[in-house]
């Protein structure tokens, strides 16, 4: 018989053999975490340091197609075997609008479009009102011979976009822009009306057009709505000490079917349909003088009415600012690049890069809204437009959705 005593040796052995068989568990669970943590935490520093290649080599191919596009504009301007600093046209026909889609890179893609800035609305020419208010009220009063001016082009533009439209929408924004702190009229907000709304009145130029969102009386919805018509460049000041600011004119060959339709005001699809065709089959206004003669020829307006109501103040056939927009798709990576490329004066030989905007695109991203979709009717789409359509150079900005 085994005796109590062998049992409880054997029960003891038992035990310690079950102890050492949990320890030992325990021991490789600890060092599977361990090394299950090392490899976790290495392959987050392999994937950072490709993502860091990657960035990188996206960013260094951003800027090598920057550097193309800058000589693609200084050397647009060579036609006819003219020197590039003597030409004074620049339309939708010339090689820098042509629908460039798609660039594959090894890894990867880029795509891109040169963009004229010129053929929107400039909010800082709002700046100018600052010291021309007496123009302001001409401009905005109800006669449908007053000449247009930025103001009035904006107001029609609101009322294409059934956006509430008062006297507000113009001085508010002019105070804000203009350096005094004076209230342009009583429809206007200076820094007293912003206190409650921890704001201060920039009381400048501003760099961005999506400042308009801090302006008294456009809601964010709004702004970011017109965001595709707008933009924010720099004015010339000359005049000093005092200063006079010189506007920036709106592009006739370059302008959108919107800002025209803004432009024509009373006579809106008229003016459109004029100017379209004036721009068709490959052709574009070699002046303003020529672009007041098309209106002739179209309009039920008098030659000096034409000239009163679009005046050479607003409009041009030449443009100074150019936005180029990148996207680059390199492995994981996808960054969006916009570079200002600024043409005044001698800058037409080497042009600068008057700013740029970096921004990595999360994975997933709602689609942004594009200014291609036009503020005209459907019916006044239709017809001969569709036709001309058939006829006209697509710039690669309307080719990639831009």
């Amino acid at each position: 018989m085994i005796s109590r005593r062998s049992l409880a040796r054997r029960g003891a052995v038992s035990a310690q053999r079950g102890v050492a068989l949990l320890a030992a568990l325990i021991l490789m669970l600890a060092v599977v975490m361990v090394l299950g943590n090392i490899f976790y935490r290495h392959q987050i520093d392999v994937s950072h340091a490709g993502s860091a290649v990657h960035t990188d080599q996206a960013l260094l191919l951003a800027l090598s197609v920057e550097s193309w596009a800058r000589q693609r504009l200084s050397s647009r301007v060579e036609r006819n075997g003219r020197p590039f600093n003597t030409a004074d046209v620049d339309h939708s026909g010339e090689t820098w609008a042509q629908a460039v889609p798609m660039l594959p890179v090894e890894g990867g893609m880029i795509r891109g479009c040169l963009q004229d800035l010129q053929a929107k609305i400039n909010i800082n020419n709002f700046a100018w009102y600052g010291t021309n208010g007496a123009t302001l009220e001409t401009e905005l009063s109800p006669a449908n011979d007053a000449p247009m001016g930025t103001a009035r082009v904006w107001h029609n533009l609101l009322e294409l976009a059934d956006l509430p439209v008062t006297g507000a929408r113009s001085a508010t924004l002019i105070d804000w822009l203009d350096a005094d702190a004076n209230l342009i009229n009583s429809w206007g907000a200076e820094q007293p009306d912003y206190d409650g709304l921890r704001r201060v009145v920039a009381n400048r130029t501003v760099t961005d057009a999506s400042e308009l969102a801090a302006v008294i009386g456009y809601e964010l919805p709004e702004v970011q709505y017109l965001l595709p018509f707008i933009t924010a460049l720099p004015v010339t000041i000359t005049g000093a000490p005092t200063g006079v600011i010189i506007p920036t004119k709106i592009n006739i060959n370059t302008a959108s079917e919107s800002i025209l339709l803004a432009l024509g005001g009373s006579v809106g699809e008229d003016f459109v349909a004029a100017v379209l065709d004036g721009r068709g089959r490959g052709s574009h206004f070699s002046s303003v003088e020529n672009f007041w003669s098309n209106l002739d020829q179209r309009l039920l307006l008098t030659r000096s009415q034409i000239e009163q109501r679009w005046p050479s103040t607003l409009l041009d056939v030449r443009s100074d600012f150019f936005q180029l927009y990148l996207e680059v798709l390199l492995g994981d990576i996808h960054i969006q690049v916009k570079s200002i490329i600024d043409l005044r004066g001698s800058k037409r030989k080497d042009p600068t890069i008057l700013a740029r905007e970096i921004v990595v695109v999360p994975k997933f991203l709602p689609a942004a809204a594009t200014e291609n979709q036009p503020l005209l009717s459907d019916e006044a789409a239709d017809g001969d437009d569709q036709q001309d359509d058939l006829y006209r150079v697509q710039t690669a900005c309307e080719v990639i959705g831009v």
